[in-house]
């Protein structure tokens, strides 16, 4: 077998971990949504708003941030300023779009939190010892690019 192929094992782990985050992140998002009605992007975008200096982005910037291509993220705006939750304006001094979470999306990110919270408490935290969460760490750590 060459060094570039996986033997069974290997395959098998690689399965294992990526069905396993797969199933913890689609019952995370399934909660999330049922509860308030908002996708993984809408939190995605409005999480990010939230964190950034005074609560917008650049559009190409949230784009890159989210690994999203322009026209996707373009489309998915469109749909959150017709709910309100975030606002489109160009740019004074340059080219570009500017966007900023409103009022709104800053009260639907704010439902949202703790409801993401006790999902990933629930589908994920809970069935961890302190030993695995150090494993994981561990992990996270070394495989960071």
């Amino acid at each position: 077998m060459e060094t570039n192929e996986l033997n069974d094992d290997e395959m098998q782990i690689w399965n294992m971990w990526k069905g396993s985050f797969k199933r913890i992140f689609g019952r995370v998002v399934k909660d999330m949504s049922d509860q308030t009605g908002l996708s993984e992007g809408d939190f995605g975008i409005l999480d990010r708003l939230a964190q950034s200096r005074d609560g917008q982005m650049r559009q190409q910037e949230l784009a890159d941030s989210m690994g999203w291509d322009k026209t996707r993220l373009s489309h998915h705006l469109t749909r959150m300023e017709k709910r309100g939750l975030v606002l489109r304006k160009p740019l004074d001094t340059e080219r570009g779009v500017q966007v900023l979470i409103t009022s709104a999306g800053h009260s639907a990110l704010n439902e949202t939190l703790p409801i993401v919270s006790k999902a990933i408490r629930t589908h994920f935290l809970n069935h961890l010892t302190d030993h695995d969460i150090e494993s994981i760490t561990k992990l996270a750590e070394r495989t960071k690019l």
